[in-house]
């Protein structure tokens, strides 16, 4: 019974990281080209993958949960005896970055970004130099650096 816990546990985890890090990287490298590349316009193509983005946000969100709580139940299903070791330690570092990045661009960027953006009908027409326009291109370049940061240390 003990083994199907710890195995449970382990897909889990696995699971939670690689839809982490095989959504954020497909997103980034596959997803947002093909989209903004094809629509007719850059607003359209923003609407669009920005729409995308709502549904992984959530998405990303429970799978920070899931690597926390079962990173957890691994740690005490493992009786950890003396100093961990240092690659265990270095994994709870890379967990702990990833978890804080996602829950960043996920939890916070992305959503302000998308309320700046649906503050204004007109989106595409507004200048580059509008305060709400730069205040969006902070959070879409922050976010953007937060989940490239998840990926590399998932």
């Amino acid at each position: 019974m003990e083994t199907i816990y710890v195995d449970s546990l382990q897909f889990l985890y696995h699971l939670a990281l690689a839809i982490l890090v095989g959504g954020g990287l497909v997103l980034g490298a596959a997803v947002a080209p093909a989209i903004f590349a094809t629509m007719r316009s850059r607003g359209e193509a923003g609407a669009l993958f920005g729409a995308a983005l709502a549904r992984w946000d959530g998405l990303a969100i429970l799978c920070v949960v899931v690597v926390v709580i079962t990173s957890g139940l691994k740690a005490g299903a493992f009786e950890l005896s003396g100093a961990p070791e240092g690659r265990l330690v270095a994994r709870w570092v890379a967990l702990l970055v990833l978890c804080a990045s996602v829950i960043y661009s996920s939890g916070w960027a992305n959503p302000v970004a998308r309320s700046l953006r649906a503050q204004t009908p007109s989106w595409d027409d507004l200048p580059e130099t509008t305060p709400l326009r730069q205040e969006f291109a902070k959070m879409h370049a922050s976010s953007s650096r937060a989940m490239r940061l998840a990926v590399l240390s998932g």
